[in-house]
């Protein structure tokens, strides 16, 4: 058995990590409870995958030749709770979104291959290994492993793209979850390039030798992106989670003559009369609930006739109100960042990027050029 040293110190700590974070995960209450359930799944694997690290090169022997096959498994599941992940956190659905059991058939297929070999006696199996009969099935599970996830981390790049346009459809503000999401993927996504190095490698190549890719610096990776989020997602608040669109059909003309105009002056005096706008978490829903019709005709008449997303209409009114502040000289006695969002904004992120597409300037340097005027 080998010794453990400083690199199997640093695994401990991220098997530690991963269960305090699953465990906590799983406790909390209303902050995106069904998608957390799935985040505390993929940190048990990573620990588990640690797990194995530690302890399959330390010992020899057919049980743990045995109990390292059947862990990787694992590899067949991470791709599938990967992506129910990421749409049960962005998106709502009722029920709660579950894959077909079809995307988990060759995590299936592995733990029958690797049952059947139980019934061979341990020098047979030990023999099978000595005479490399494994080989070709290492290759065969690697492959189909790596394009699993390559496949579904692909689809999860494709679900973020989906939601921010949903989002400028659905809301008038920013939700962190973007950002989140993104470094969550870049992170998956670095491992996926390390893993077909490596595969390449093995499998391939054979003789290239990268400095910056270390097998140390792989699993070391593991510890520090279970930390990093769990770390981001125990401080996500708890997401407006987008009615996912599963059909959408172009209706030409969904509104016209008096229900038409009738919509658009109730939907002038919200804005103009009541401003509506200056509630920072307006929604396209309760816009609509407002006005007393769907959601679809609202989306309608803002795509169609005032050719502007919910998210784009919604902050013009806002960057407006700002600008009457400042021309009440309002900025002498406040900040920028008070009366944006004492204008209806939730951010200095959307404050400042509404304000940009709309006058094409910065919030200061528009200040600035009033006072030269």
């Amino acid at each position: 058995m080998n010794s453990f040293g400083i690199i199997d110190l640093l695994l401990f700590l991220g098997i530690s990590q991963g269960v305090f974070l699953a465990i906590t995960l799983s406790l909390l209450h209303n902050r995106n409870k069904s998608a957390n359930r799935i985040l505390a799944l993929l940190l048990l694997i990573a620990s588990i995958m640690l797990i194995g690290r530690i302890f399959y090169p330390k010992f020899s022997g057919v049980l743990f030749f045995r109990i390292a096959c059947f862990v990787d498994t694992l590899i067949f599941i991470f791709g599938p709770l990967l992506y129910i992940y990421i749409r049960r956190l962005t998106f709502f659905e009722s029920p709660v979104y579950r894959m077909s059991l079809y995307h988990f058939i060759p995590a299936f297929l592995h733990l029958t291959f690797f049952g059947w070999t139980l019934f061979y006696s341990q020098e047979e199996v030990l023999k099978m290994i000595e005479n490399g009969d494994f080989g070709m099935i290492y290759f065969i599970v690697e492959t189909l492993g790596l394009a699993s996830n390559l496949m579904y981390t692909i689809m999860s790049y494709g679900l973020l793209q989906i939601y921010k346009k949903e989002e400028k459809a659905n809301l008038s503000y920013s939700q962190k979850v973007q950002k989140y999401i993104e470094m969550f993927l870049i992170g998956i996504s670095i491992f996926m390039i390390l893993w077909v190095i490596s595969y390449l490698n093995s499998f391939f190549i054979r003789r290239i030798e990268l400095a910056f890719v270390s097998y140390h610096l792989i699993w070391v990776s593991i510890p520090v992106f279970i930390y990093i989020v769990g770390f981001f997602s125990l401080k996500q608040p708890e997401v407006f989670r987008i009615p996912i669109q599963k059909k959408k059909r172009e209706i030409k003309q969904r509104l016209s003559g008096e229900e038409l105009e009738q919509l658009k002056k109730s939907l002038e005096e919200l804005m103009v009369a009541k401003k509506i706008y200056l509630n920072n978490e307006l929604t396209l829903k309760d816009l609509s609930q407002e006005l007393g019709t769907t959601t679809n005709n609202v989306s309608w008449l803002l795509n169609n006739i005032h050719q502007c997303s919910f998210y784009d209409y919604i902050n013009q009114y806002r960057v407006q109100e700002f600008i009457l502040k400042i021309q009440k000289g309002e900025h002498f006695k406040h900040t920028i960042l008070a009366l944006s969002l004492d204008s209806g904004f939730n951010s200095k992120s959307t404050f400042n990027k509404a304000f940009k597409m709309v006058k094409n300037d910065t919030p200061s340097n528009y200040i600035k050029s009033l006072k030269t005027s």
